[in-house]
């Protein structure tokens, strides 16, 4: 037995249960101005009474926007759910849109096929707006995004990309990677080894000069990079160790590559903080919970969420682009507390 379909209810269907025109109930799901209280309130019972539900297309055809902010993804998915940080910025910007009528939507673009889809639909209004939290400058993706003619903020540095592009927010990584410098040789460091995260990450060239400023000829002249994970950082202090490098003290990209450098000092009798001091980047969950608790730079990215969304909003009202630089902290625990 076929299931009778249950007829939708249309704009014209309200206006005739309300005793208006359907202009009228247009004007009302608008917010526009010109509508009497007492039609208002009975558009508003007709739409009660009747199940109406906007459609979100109507609505964009009438309003001009589709209260929708694209959140840009480029990285594998893999990578993506293993680092916290993504989730850390993620949530600074479903927190920011949570009062507001716009809803944030994922879109994966670590393939070509991924971003053809997702630009095409940026181009033809699906969203707002784009919060690109994984920026990689010299990948294409960019250039794409300015010709999609659509506000773009990035979660990152714009280097030397056009100003006037642009909006972009992120933690000063230069400025995080000399307080941790600074914080070794306050405890004693003086001979210091750098193990990285990829060198064609934007975070990586700028926490290496924050070493290099900071450190001098205390910095070990090879600077390691590695991947972002703890395997990665596990191999790297293995090696570092079996190099007969001189070393007191380890600088670490991120948490994650600090986590696989305790394992690997510890399997081979070095004691932190008493025979090596180690500091991470980041102050994900895990620094706090490792053996020893891990020293490292806090960086906010629930922050950096939050202002995203609010780039991204002033861009739509129509204003500039314009830069927000966050200001990192150290987190002192037990990894270098002598």
């Amino acid at each position: 037995m076929a299931v009778a379909r249950t007829k939708k209810v249309t704009i014209r269907d309200v206006a005739a249960r309300a005793g208006v025109s359907h202009m009228t109930v247009s004007r009302v799901l608008n917010g526009a101005p010109g509508v009497g209280a007492d039609r208002e309130q009975a558009v508003r019972a007709a739409i009660e009474s009747t199940g109406f539900i906007a459609s979100a297309r109507a609505r964009q055809l009438a309003t001009g926007t589709a209260e929708a902010y694209a959140v840009a993804l480029t990285e594998p998915l893999d990578e993506l759910l293993a680092d916290p940080t993504y989730a850390s910025v993620l949530k600074g910007i479903t927190d920011a849109l949570t009062p507001t009528p716009v809803v944030p939507v994922l879109f994966t673009m670590a393939t070509s096929d991924e971003r053809a889809k997702g630009l095409r639909l940026f181009k033809r209004g699906a969203v707002d707006a784009v919060i690109h939290i994984s920026p990689y400058i010299d990948d294409g993706m960019l250039d794409d995004l300015r010709d999609a003619h659509v506000p773009v903020v990035l979660c990152g540095q714009l280097g030397d990309l056009d100003q006037g592009a642009f909006a972009s927010v992120y933690s000063d990584d230069v400025l995080g990677a000399t307080l941790a410098a600074e914080h070794l040789l306050a405890r004693g460091a003086t001979g210091v080894a750098a193990i990285m995260g990829p060198a064609d990450n934007p975070a990586t060239p700028d926490r290496a000069e924050g070493l290099r400023r900071a450190l001098g000829e205390r910095l070990l002249p090879t600077i390691v990079y590695a991947g972002w994970d703890t395997p990665a950082g596990y191999q790297a202090g293995v090696e570092l160790v079996r190099s007969g490098a001189p070393f007191d003290a380890v600088a670490c990209g991120n948490d994650r590559i600090a986590i696989g450098v305790l394992q690997a000092l510890r399997e081979h009798d070095q004691r932190v903080p008493d025979d090596v001091l180690v500091i991470g980047f980041d102050d994900h969950p895990v620094a706090s919970m490792s053996t020893p608790r891990l020293s490292t730079v806090h960086q906010p990215f629930d922050l950096q969420g939050k202002v995203a969304v609010e780039l991204a909003a002033e861009m739509v009202a129509g204003g500039p682009p314009r830069t927000v630089v966050l200001t990192p902290t150290i987190v002192e625990r037990e990894s270098t507390r002598t």
